[in-house]
């Protein structure tokens, strides 16, 4: 079956978690310096783009940004820059050749505040999973520290959130990864 064409998923004004991977799994983000310049990328295309970052982790073959797109035409070219910005300096650093993102990003739609928080906590709790840390504010490359910790961080875009209690738990068919959209089985069923 083809893929959806990305303005018939996304659209302006929507809320989304998009992530890309590296071609074959490998180790794009090798040392500290590199997740680094891959932050001062996102933050320089984010600036007056057309949308707003709300939680972000950068893993060592990955990235998943979860964001609101206020126009999706410049938050598409932002993450062609992001990305091709990218290539162009691990290419010269690390003097390879070839491609190292696997295809283009993949995109979620996001149905509300309620699944943004969600699908945060998701996103953040990446490196737990993958057993690099035992807490996720203990990851240096995600928006965790600065939701845990209240540190600053530049990359994030506060938003209304809601009570830890209104939260959607992360084991109720949050779908992150799956599909084209993340909410309810009502806001899923009728997106199809």
């Amino acid at each position: 079956m083809p893929r959806r064409a990305r303005n018939r998923i996304l659209q302006d004004g929507c809320l989304t978690h998009v992530f890309s991977r590296s071609l074959e799994k490998r180790f794009i983000f090798q040392e500290h310096e590199d997740f680094e310049l891959f932050k001062s990328l996102i933050l320089k295309a984010k600036t007056g783009r057309g949308f707003s970052l709300h939680h972000y982790c950068l893993m060592q073959t990955h990235f998943h940004l979860v964001a609101s797109v206020l126009n999706l035409g410049e938050f598409s070219s932002a993450l062609r820059e992001i990305k091709q910005g990218y290539f162009d300096w691990f290419r010269k650093k690390y003097e390879r050749k070839g491609p190292i993102w696997w295809g283009r990003f993949g995109s979620q739609v996001i149905e509300n505040a309620r699944y943004l928080y969600a699908c945060g906590l998701y996103v953040e709790m990446n490196p737990v999973k993958a057993k690099m840390v035992s807490r996720p504010e203990d990851w240096p490359h995600s928006s965790s520290r600065y939701y845990f910790k209240g540190q600053p961080d530049d990359l994030v875009d506060n938003y209304e959130r809601p009570s830890y209690d209104a939260a959607i738990p992360l084991t109720d068919g949050l779908n992150v990864g799956r599909g084209s959209y993340i909410g309810s089985p009502l806001f899923v069923l009728t997106r199809q």
